[in-house]
């Protein structure tokens, strides 16, 4: 698993990508699962989400993503 420490409008996320072999993010996972990950038309969504205690920028953190880590 490897984990990833980012920093989106002033807030610390910890996103962790479980298999390098699959599109799909934990965010944040100690306050409440949120998994995103990318739709059939390559747009970033949330695929699941228990107990958020936050608004989770899917968008933002999905930039990040394409540009840091799937390219």
């Amino acid at each position: 698993m490897k984990i990833y420490n980012v920093k989106i409008n002033d807030q610390l996320f910890t996103i962790e990508q479980p298999n390098s072999d699959y599109n799909i993010f934990y965010v944040n996972r100690k306050n409440g699962t949120c998994c995103i990950a990318k739709d059939k038309d390559k747009n970033w969504i949330i695929e699941a989400q228990y107990n958020p205690s936050i608004n989770i920028p899917v968008e933002q953190i999905g930039r990040y993503l394409d540009e840091a880590i799937l390219n």
